[in-house]
């Protein structure tokens, strides 16, 4: 995840799960959307618009793909 954001944070710092996508990271509106398109066509999966309100942090967007990833049983399917 953490590599992922690293495509879109324009200085060198090292990125951690806990840092807040825009306060601390720095992205603007439309770089959080270009972050949140580049994990959903890596991870296969669609974020739902209702789900950005409680994501802030890289960790969690980890978080919403977990929620987000079929389990064992979905995964055979």
């Amino acid at each position: 995840m953490c590599a992922l954001a690293r495509r879109h944070v324009q200085d060198e710092r090292e990125i951690h799960p806990t840092d807040h996508i825009q306060n601390d990271l720095g992205l603007d509106s439309l770089a959080v959307m270009e972050f949140v398109s580049d994990v959903e066509t890596h991870f296969g999966v669609n974020i739902p618009s209702e789900m950005f309100e409680r994501i802030a942090t890289v960790e969690d967007v980890a978080r919403a793909l977990t929620s987000l990833a079929p389990g064992p049983a979905e995964a055979r399917t």
